[in-house]
């Protein structure tokens, strides 16, 4: 078995074979099988390499077959894995070193930062801002699973929220990596999401809450307090730290469970103090050193002592004080502004920078030798501002600095310390103290961030901590971070080889134990009993213990045989080596102890301890040390108290991490450094490929490639290689198509194992099936090849030969027709010569004959000249003698009319001059006035009966012209029904024709006869009405002459003694005048409303006059309008428009009517009606086709309420019916904010709207009446509003806010909708006829098996629109409503589905909506049919906005649109690219970028070069400020609100299904 497991390995490497060598420079080259031989005794195969060397492998087969051919060279992977780089590592075929760094190497070429190896994320430093981390990509990965987009930490993040969701168990997300990786940064960026994530699953929060904004505020302050520049990174973290974020569940919408931060805690470890006493060139001390120097404000700034940073020995010894791009200053506001935000005073923060400056002034005590003494100046202004600073005393502090305290049994010696002792004393003193500030910060923040620990039920920890590290000089703080990685490295490697095991256990594989190197041998070594640690620690707290003692225990322990993770350099007694599972590393001795120990004596303990700063005790928590206590058996045993060393507290602190780590589910994080220079994008091989070994990535590749590390379901393998079996073995059940498949492609059977949904491979399984299945697709296409090319050419013979018959039969033809018009030619030349001579003889006939009749004309012509002649003067001479005569009879008359009137006016000027005499002088006496009262009154009766008469003339012409109306109508019936049947008997029998002409011709008759009847009885109708104005002037003018008389007889003196009696009488009869001649103008202003809304009616009115009867049409209308007393009507021209539903009550309503009506408006029921029956409980049209409702159907709620409010305003109730529209519109909002169905948001819109017009019409009719009202009164310059318009202009406020509100709340519950709607429709479905991806159904569409993934169709997504299109419709909303409600879905169509197009794994590639092979193969088709079914839905929803009439929306698909193009174009030299920029011009570079690196090459396509993506990355940096990645999906345009339109007619229309006493009864008072 193994002599053929090994003989099929062998035949892998055929000529042309690839595979990797190791390279010096490039880690691993590419090398081409050139030649081989294989024979029993040895392998010798030659290799051409891609950089030119030749290699020739050579191996004998003995050696071969006992490593299990493992010494054979690295294969290449499969082309379709190679050419874009795969986005999992673990699903390469072959899984090994060169290809990691390969495929690693490709994506990041290809600016594609993020790679997963299984449930490691590894994360490439791009070294530049990319626009991957915005709240729109954020928004991208909420709620998706891991596979489904690319690779990012949000994917990451995501995984361990949702998992924690839902197992209710605690996460880890674990980032490490070497300094200047990013760490940092990808740890910001995932606390940044749990902060965000729970805004972008609830869409109706406010935003990022308190605690929230808390948590991420503490980043600032870590990062200025513990990060600094070094040569590798410039916001480098100098120590580790795990942050728990702490979740407390919640009750959200609809029941379900969601969670939100109520908290975090921070755990650090290991801070690099010895940062802050020393920086190596070109790097910095901590961030809030130099923050505080250039930031601080300068009053502050001279207190504190502090200048420039060159000015001070902690911060000038790298050179350097700023970084490139960063503000100091402006971060200095950005830490004061965190420490607010987590409960940190401004004065505390003072007392935090007083405490660092204090630091810093220590720095720079100088510290001189005088006799191998130290000595320190008592006016050193250095030590007497730290002093100040720090509130300690000078004296003390000094001394304890330059002298040291010697405890011997029971006396205790003060010895001086030599100059270097006590630089090192007063860099303890600097280091302990701001370490023990950090950790003061940490406690502070934990106090305040964890408040709510106990309402948590969940955190997901975040551990940023330090990566392997190996540098030439190794010292105490490498070892602890090795240490810590050799504990998270064993810790990982359980945890992959667990995940394994669970797998092969669920899926019940035959499996035996996998074996794999543990590092648990190292960590023993380390931390166990009697290890390095241990020594470490008992040297320390030996008086006498020193690096060299220490060195030398090592050595004595380790350096023995069973030992094989401990080494003894050859040369020198100063070093030792660790064998770490990442590298060997070797430890200088050198400081070991001091940094271990890393404390201050006990004298300078006690001196920070009696500190006049309060704060500064605060912060060390030191109490001066107590006298010791002499015990009866003597002192203690070496008289020193044991203190924990800095060793055994990150041992400790390491154990719990460990602990916390298994309790919860980890996540891994790895962080990579591509280069050093941190030049963007930028890879070096020999580096990344250290960092991947350090990081433990191929430690877990080496785990699974022990075991299975392939593993397909049995859906995605038979849909990938079912071609490799004939189509009769092809089967529904994709396990037994998988077991055929294999059981074909694979002879040994130890190769690969079936589970229970998925088949697992061993390593290159994958690539011998993927070679096989190219052979069989070169096969089908060169098949394919033959038979088109077969096709094209036998087409073309088929078409030669079609062709020639046509063109012989086309010559025969021209010959026949040519022979046949010679034949015609001469038949028709004898036809013309024929013609020719009878025409000739005919036209000289034609002239003789002429002539004759000329001759005949002109003597007939002058006979009759002559007798016209004579007939003219006979007739001249009698009318001469007529008009003579005439003449002479009307002057004789007119001479004698002349004299009679003469007479007759002579005389009639004498008889009227007697009687103005005589009237001149009755005009006198009050008697006359009596009599001309009574004449008046006479003459007033006169009127009155001429008024009645006219009346009732006016009536009967009315009841005239509505029968004769009715006539008309009967006639146009019959001439209607008469012609359609002369049209019916005219086609069936002619003779009929002249008969019904005559007819038809009578009714016509008839018609005009009837239209100028009724037109001369409209003339008589407006005759009388001018008749009736004429009386009304008369009237006046009496009544004016009546007031003249009454002035003149006040004017005139008193010289008859008038009877009180009399003048009584005669007041009361005027006043009774008056009120008859206001009756009769009454009446007048009735009959004439009457008259003129009958003629209306008629006329205007055509649905009445279509549908009513005769009798119906001449009864008049019975609304009577009475004008007011003491006002005359204005002229008015009335029309049918000018009748209005806000014409107030008149006065003939008596009181008690009045009084009813407005308690009945008052009452509580009606209100409860209104907002029970017709609101909350109201039975809503539903929207159909088959059965349209009726505007005032739809539009009754806001008729009925508009009309008692207008009642209510009518009756001054205006704040009543503020009180009622109030609770109107609360009812409204409680009802539609449920969004339980779109018909009842688009119903109450629709009548929110109608209500809106209604309101506004009801304001236009009252500033009118306002305006008119203070015409009358003479007010015109006032412009106050009335309590009524106040309270209308209010309502219309309220509505439009409640209009707003409803239309938003809407689109955004719609929105959620379309939101799982959106990316299955468009991006997914592939409805294309004829163009069918495999991966959206492949082979099992065959069966009618549909992908499990696409939930949605394009036509479900157009059925939605239309839906809610229709419902919109129905109500008959506004349309400038219904379009921006449209084109806002059409928006987020577009954007979710482009942006969605933008962060999808493996989506964007040429196969796309092509046929699965059957027109990839034709050579002259291969063009690239890219993105063709996205552009088909994106199509069909343009076609539906066409159709629907909202041709803008389409601008918000086009980007989409283009987006699919740019698949569809060609991408091979940089030419394509200028066409792709050209052609996706709505696209910006940053985009096409992203795209083309998305771009999967699939079977039969090249991969895009590097170089065409060096060209599109150098357009995408010209533009990288203005360029975003992901378009705004919350950015949307402001709702317009449609302008209120005026309402003609307010319906009173309450359905017959519904029960509304109140509100009929109180509508009906308006009647």
């Amino acid at each position: 078995m193994a002599a053929t497991s090994g003989q099929n390995q062998l035949d892998v490497y055929q000529k042309g074979t690839e595979a990797w060598f190791e390279d010096e420079a490039e880690g691993w080259v590419l090398g081409k099988l050139t030649a081989k031989a294989i024979d029993n005794i040895a392998v010798k195969m030659h290799f051409s390499l891609e950089n030119g060397k030749e290699v020739i492998f050579q191996q004998p087969v003995s050696k071969l077959v006992e490593k299990n051919f493992a010494q054979l060279p690295h294969l290449q992977n499969p082309p379709f894995m190679v050419m874009n780089g795969i986005d999992d590592l673990a699903d390469l075929s072959y899984l090994h070193e060169p290809a990691v760094l390969h495929n690693i190497r490709v994506r990041y070429a290809s600016e594609q930062i993020y790679t997963y190896s299984g449930i490691v994320l590894i994360a490439m430093n791009p070294f530049k801002r990319l626009n991957l981390y915005t709240p729109d990509v954020m928004r991208e990965y909420s709620g998706q699973s891991r596979g489904e987009l690319e690779p990012h930490l949000f994917a990451i993040a995501e995984e361990s929220y949702r998992r924690m969701i839902k197992d209710n168990r605690n996460q880890s997300i674990i980032v490490s990596g070497e300094s200047g990786a990013g760490k940092t940064m990808s740890a910001k960026y995932i606390m940044r999401y749990f902060a965000t994530v729970d805004d972008l699953d609830n869409k109706e929060s406010g935003g990022v809450s308190e605690i929230e904004d808390a948590v991420l505020s503490t980043n600032p302050i870590m990062e200025s307090f513990g990060n600094s520049k070094t040569t590798r990174n410039d916001n480098s973290s100098r120590f580790g730290k795990y942050i728990e974020i702490l979740f407390t569940r919640s009750q959200v919408k609809q029941g379900q469970v969601g969670v939100k931060i109520c908290g975090a805690k921070i755990r650090t470890y290991l801070l690099e103090r010895s940062r802050l006493i020393f920086q190596p060139i070109s790097e910095r001390n901590y961030h809030i050193f130099y923050q505080m120097c250039s930031g601080m404000p300068s009053a502050e700034r001279k207190e504190f002592g502090l200048g420039s940073w060159e000015t001070f020995h902690f911060l000038n010894q790298g050179q350097v004080g700023t970084i490139p791009n960063v503000d100091d200053a402006a971060e200095f506001v950005l830490t004061q502004k965190g420490l607010s935000v987590i409960g940190v005073s401004v004065a505390l923060q003072w007392d935090i920078f007083k405490l660092c400056a204090g630091l810093l002034h220590m720095g720079n005590i100088k510290i001189s030798a005088i006799r191998d003494e130290a000595n320190i100046a008592d006016d050193d202004a250095a030590l007497i501002k730290s002093c100040e600073l720090l509130g300690l005393s000078k004296n003390e502090f000094k001394k304890w600095l330059v002298k040291r305290q010697i405890s011997t049994g029971r006396e205790k010696l003060v010895k001086n310390q030599n100059s270097a002792s006590a630089t090192v004393a007063r860099d303890s003193v600097a280091k302990f103290i701001y370490s023990q500030l950090f950790d003061w910060l940490v406690k502070i923040i934990n106090n305040n961030l964890a408040k709510d620990e106990a309402k948590s039920n969940n955190f997901i920890g975040v551990l940023d901590i330090y990566g392997f590290e190996h540098f030439k000089k190794n010292s105490f703080e490498q070892f602890c971070i090795n240490y810590a990685n050799e504990k998270l490295q064993q810790e990982f490697n359980a945890h992959v080889f667990k995940l394994e095991q669970d797998e092969y256990k669920a899926e019940k594989l035959v499996w035996t134990q996998i074996d794999y190197d543990d590092n648990q041998p190292c960590i023993d070594l380390i931390e166990g009993k009697l290890g390095i640690l241990d020594l470490l620690d008992e040297e320390s707290r030996l008086p006498s213990g020193t690096d060299t003692s220490l060195i030398t225990k090592y050595y004595q322990r380790f350096n023995i045989p069973t030992q094989k993770f401990f080494i003894k350099p050859k040369f020198g007694q100063t070093a030792f080596t660790i064998k770490h599972y990442a590298h060997d590393v070797t430890y200088e001795i050198e400081s070991f102890l001091e940094k271990n120990k890393d404390t201050v004596s006990e004298e300078q303990l006690g001196v920070m301890n009696s500190s006049e700063f309060a704060f500064l005790k605060d912060v060390i928590y030191i109490e001066e040390p107590a006298a010791p206590v002499e015990e009866k058996n003597g002192p203690r045993r070496g008289g020193v108290q044991k203190k924990p060393t800095l060793g055994s507290i990150f041992k400790a602190s390491l154990v719990k991490l460990m602990e916390t780590i298994r309790s919860t589910e980890p996540h891994y994080i790895r962080c990579i450094k591509p280069n050093q220079t941190k030049k963007p994008f930028d890879f070096e091989p020999q580096m990344v490929l250290a960092q991947l070994r350090a990081c433990g990535v191929l430690e877990t590749i080496k785990i699974s490639c022990a075991g299975y590390p392939n593993r397909w379901t049995y859906s995605d393998f038979a849909n990938r290689f079912f071609l490799l079996v004939p189509s009769k073995e092809w089967s529904a059940d994709p396990k037994k198509l998988t077991e055929t498949i294999v059981m074909k492609a694979i002879s040994a059977q130890d190769k690969y194992q079936m589970g229970t949904t998925k088949i697992f491979f061993r390593s290159g399984q994958l690539a011998i099936l993927d070679g096989l299945r190219q052979t069989r697709y070169r096969t089908i296409v060169i098949l394919l090849q033959k038979n088109a090319r077969r096709h094209i050419y036998q087409s073309r013979y088929e078409k030669m030969r079609e062709a020639t018959i046509a063109l012989q039969s086309d010559i025969r033809g021209w010959l026949a027709r040519r022979k046949y018009r010679e034949i015609r030619e001469k038949i028709a030349a004898t036809k013309i010569q024929r013609t020719v001579r009878g025409w000739l003889q005919h036209r000289k006939y034609a002239d003789l004959q002429k002539a004759a009749l000329n001759v005949q004309k002109l003597h007939r012509m002058h006979i009759a000249e002559k007798l016209l002649e004579h007939l003219r003067r006979v007739r001249a001479s009698i009318a001469i003698q007529r008009i003579w005569r005439g003449f002479v009879c009307k002057r004789d008359m007119k001479l004698a009319f002349s004299r009679i009137l003469m007479i007759q006016s002579s005389v009639r000027r004498q008889k009227a001059t007697k009687e103005y005499n005589i009237l001149k002088a009755e005009s006198k006496s009050i008697g006359k006035l009596q009599e001309v009262n009574i004449k008046l009154e006479t003459k007033v009766v006169e009127f009155s009966q001429i008024i009645a008469q006219r009346n009732a003339e006016n009536k009967a012409l009315l009841e005239k012209i509505a029968q004769l109306e009715g006539q008309s109508e009967s006639w146009k019936e019959k001439f209607t029904s008469e012609n359609s049947k002369s049209k019916n008997s005219n086609v069936q029998n002619t003779e009929m024709t002249s008969e019904m002409k005559k007819e038809l011709r009578e009714l016509k008759e008839s018609k005009d006869l009837v239209t100028k009847d009724y037109e001369r009885m409209v003339s008589i109708v407006k005759k009388k009405d001018d008749e009736i104005s004429n009386l009304e002037q008369e009237v006046i003018r009496q009544k004016e002459e009546v007031r003249r008389l009454k002035e003149d007889i006040k004017e005139k003196p008193k010289t008859v003694q008038e009877d009180p009696a009399i003048v009584t009488t005669l007041r009361k009869e005027i006043t009774s005048l008056r009120d008859q001649m206001s009756k009769i103008i009454a009446g007048k202003w009735r009959a004439e409303r009457i008259a003129d809304n009958s003629l209306v009616n008629q006329q205007n009115d055509s649905s009445y006059s279509s549908y009513a009867s005769p009798n119906n049409a001449a009864q008049p209308s019975r609304r009577v309008v009475t004008p007011r007393t003491g006002q005359y009507p204005e002229p008015r021209d009335y029309t049918y428009h000018d009748y209005n539903p806000y014409v107030k009550p008149t006065e003939e309503v008596d009181g008690v009517d009045a009084e009813r009506s407005i308690t009945m408006l008052e009452d509580k029921l009606l209100e409860e009606e209104i907002i029970e029956s017709l609101i909350t409980n109201l039975r809503i049209p539903l929207p159909s086709t088959q059965t349209v409702a009726t505007k005032k159907e739809i539009f009754f709620p806001a008729h009925l309420i508009g009309t008692i409010m207008i009642q209510l305003i009518q009756n001054d109730l205006s704040l009543h019916m503020q009180h009622l529209m109030g609770n109107v519109m609360k009812a409204i909002q409680s009802l539609t904010m449920k969004f339980e169905d779109d018909y009842v948001s688009a119903f109450w819109l629709s009548n929110c709207y109608e209500l809106l017009c209604v309101v506004r019409t009801a304001q236009d009719k009252e500033a009118r009446e306002q305006t008119r009202r203070r015409i009358q009164q003479g007010r015109r310059g006032e412009e106050e509003s009335s309590e009524a318009e106040r309270a209308l202009d209010k309502l219309r406020g309220d509505l439009d806010y409640l209009l707003i509100e409803i239309y938003h709340g809407w689109v955004k519950e719609l929105k959620k909708r379309l939101s799982h709607m959106i990316v299955p429709a468009v991006i997914e479905n592939q409805s294309l006829p004829g163009y069918i991806c495999k991966q959206s159904g492949g082979l099992w569409g065959k069966w009618g098996k549909s992908s499990a993934g696409t939930q949605f169709t394009i036509e479900q997504l157009l059925n939605f629109l239309s839906k809610l299109s229709k419902t919109m419709r129905c109500y008959y909303m506004e349309d400038s409503m219904t379009r921006q409600l449209l084109t806002e879905l059409l928006r987020v169509i577009g954007v979710s589905a482009f942006n969605h197009l933008l962060m999808r794994r493996n989506f964007c590639t040429w196969k796309r909506g092509t046929y699965e092979f059957f027109l990839l193969f034709f050579e002259y088709l291969i063009i690239g049919l890219l993105g063709v079914q996205i552009q088909y839905n994106v199509s069909r929803l343009e076609e539906w906005c066409t159709s629907h009439g909202i041709a803008e929306a389409t601008l918000h698909l086009q980007q989409l649109l283009q987006a699919a193009k740019l698949l569809t174009l060609n991408k091979t030299s940089p030419q394509d690219i200028e066409t792709i920029f050209d052609v996706c011009f709505l696209l910006n570079p940053t985009q096409i970028k992203k795209l083309l690196s998305l771009y999967y090459a699939a079977d039969f396509d090249s991969p895009l070069s590097p170089e065409l993506l060096k060209i599109v990355a150098s357009r995408a940096v010209l533009n990288e400020k203005s360029d975003v990645l992901l378009l705004d999906l919350e950015q949307a345009p402001d709702f317009v609100k449609p302008n209120a339109r005026t309402v003609d007619q307010v319906e009173k229309f309450v359905p017959a299904w519904m029960s509304l006493p109140n509100v009929a009864q109180a509508v009906a008072g308006t009647a």
